[in-house]
């Protein structure tokens, strides 16, 4: 905060965090967007569906399995 003050100044200082907040802003969700995307276009939800299908099946399979 200091650094701010001494290289932007108390007058600009104010200023100068609001659009630095708002750029963040913005590119976070320029971010997200572009995630939603890709696991759009990749099919993530299907993927994580078999993902957990596959778990849960080899779950099964060792409770299956007699104890040695």
């Amino acid at each position: 905060m200091l650094v701010g003050i001494l290289v932007i100044g108390p007058e600009q200082l104010p200023d100068f965090v609001k659009s630095s907040v708002k750029s963040f802003t913005k590119l976070q969700n320029k971010f997200f967007e572009f995630r939603a995307s890709v696991e759009r276009d990749i099919g993530a939800e299907d993927l994580k569906q078999d993902i957990f299908n596959e778990l849960k099946m080899e779950e099964l399979e060792r409770d299956d399995e007699p104890p040695k």
